[in-house]
């Protein structure tokens, strides 16, 4: 990177896989996941919705504590992490939502880990304040601490978004 030319770096962090060497001829189609020439190994932890995502808070630290040691600990916002239900769950269920609770737990850890180990990292974005319309799976899967009845369009807050205004209300020590 060109000494000086970035403000921040933001980071979009929801999983993390083993990356390996597929021992594979250079692909004849190329595109997005092709030109990796890459393997990924999953890494068994609690899985989401999405066929993609786990639960793996190291992954985050590991992420920030490299950016900080390659690129001279620059200014570091994490822009979007989180996980999903299915888009189906019903209201009640969807308002207990504890895996979600224990995933922001354990990412956040993680987070201020890489903070007390020197990290530079001035912000953190949930992904997402309500359940949403995602570009890659439509309306099949909820990222939200507010549940949205797509129907009505009507908002409920999940135990999640609770657990959220309680962090962020703590007094400092």
């Amino acid at each position: 990177m060109v000494k000086g030319s970035m403000d921040f770096v933001g980071i979009n962090q929801y999983t993390a896989y083993y990356i390996y060497d597929p021992h594979q001829e250079k692909p004849k189609v190329l595109g997005y996941q092709q030109d990796w020439n890459a393997g990924f190994a999953l890494i068994e932890y609690l899985q989401a919705n999405s066929y993609w995502l786990y639960n793996v808070p190291w992954g985050l630290y590991k992420a920030i504590t490299y950016i900080k040691e390659h690129y001279g600990n620059p200014n570091v916002i994490l822009s979007e992490n989180g996980m999903d239900d299915p888009g189906n769950v019903t209201l009640p269920k969807g308002l207990h939502d504890t895996t979600r609770i224990n995933f922001y737990k354990g990412y956040l850890t993680q987070l201020k880990k890489a903070i007390d180990d020197g990290a530079n990292v001035t912000g953190y974005f949930a992904w997402s304040l309500v359940d949403n319309f995602e570009w890659r799976s439509g309306y099949t899967s909820r990222f939200g601490i507010v549940y949205v009845d797509f129907k009505t369009l009507k908002r409920y807050p999940k135990m999640s978004a609770y657990w959220f205004k309680k962090l962020l209300q703590k007094e400092k020590h």
